[in-house]
């Protein structure tokens, strides 16, 4: 969620996330524009990024493997990249929402939803709130709960700012604001997403028991934010779940361990 990413090149010079060959917008019921983009052809799956630092460009290794024999959606979740900020407050359930007319625009057939961080809060809510949407899932270094997160967390969380970023992160808010629809909104958007992580709707362990779909869970041994009992816990409590700890691995897993992500999200999904 607050790692940030070091800057690096696209997969085959293809600017994912800034991509007009594949980009799409798609107005949501409160008039907000949300950003995806759209390779290959075959089933669906749904990408979906983490928080904040987060954006399409995380999936660039993973998404030519994947566009090689499937159709890959893949979602800018609101107020990241190209998607609009809107008025409201984030909640998971409304970025969840968003996804979900995403999905319904592009197919009528069921996905392998694939969430990070925030992706996979969004991938677990979606899923629950429409369980036939899902065929598959992958949960990667997601939480069920702020009562999850290791000690300190939480008010790292409150006291960011959308100023503070920009002091801390001044090449990655000003690489952000140049394809953000309205940059003189940063802060707006980190108060609003800040709202998302510290207002989330616990999931329960009564839900989780009613996923139906096969779930792979996927953590770092390293993870900031998680640690290895809150993944384990995940996966014992779901009825068809397989789990993942990716070693030497912080929080990011699809950058730190992209060949280990490969080899262990394409087989799980095939």
């Amino acid at each position: 969620m607050l790692i940030a990413k070091p800057v690096k090149a696209q997969q085959d010079n293809v600017p994912y996330g800034n991509n007009p060959n594949a980009g799409h917008y798609l107005k949501m019921g409160d008039s907000t524009n949300i950003y995806y983009e759209v390779y290959g052809k075959g089933r669906p799956v749904v990408l979906l990024h983490g928080g904040l630092f987060g954006d399409i460009s995380e999936y660039e290794k993973l998404i030519p493997k994947l566009s090689e024999h499937f159709r890959v959606i893949a979602i800018e979740t609101r107020g990241h990249g190209r998607s609009e900020i809107g008025e409201q407050l984030f909640t998971y359930e409304l970025m969840a929402r968003d996804a979900y007319t995403v999905i319904k625009q592009e197919t009528s057939d069921s996905t392998i939803v694939i969430g990070f961080s925030d992706g996979a809060v969004i991938a677990m809510t979606l899923t629950l709130a429409h369980p036939e949407i899902a065929r598959k899932m992958v949960f990667a270094g997601g939480n069920l709960a702020l009562r999850g997160y290791r000690e300190g967390v939480k008010e790292r969380l409150k006291n960011l700012t959308g100023e503070s970023m920009e002091r801390d992160y001044p090449d990655f808010v000003k690489d952000r604001k140049k394809v953000m629809p309205q940059p003189e909104r940063w802060n707006d958007f980190v108060e609003k997403l800040k709202n998302a992580w510290l207002n989330q709707t616990p999931i329960e362990p009564s839900q989780l028991k009613t996923i139906k779909c096969p779930v792979m869970v996927v953590g770092g041994d390293r993870d900031q934010y998680n640690g290895i009992d809150n993944f384990f816990n995940t996966y014992k409590l779901l009825p068809h779940a397989s789990l993942a700890i990716i070693p030497n691995s912080d929080h990011i897993v699809f950058f730190r361990r992209p060949d280990l992500m490969e080899n262990i999200v394409i087989p799980f999904i095939n």
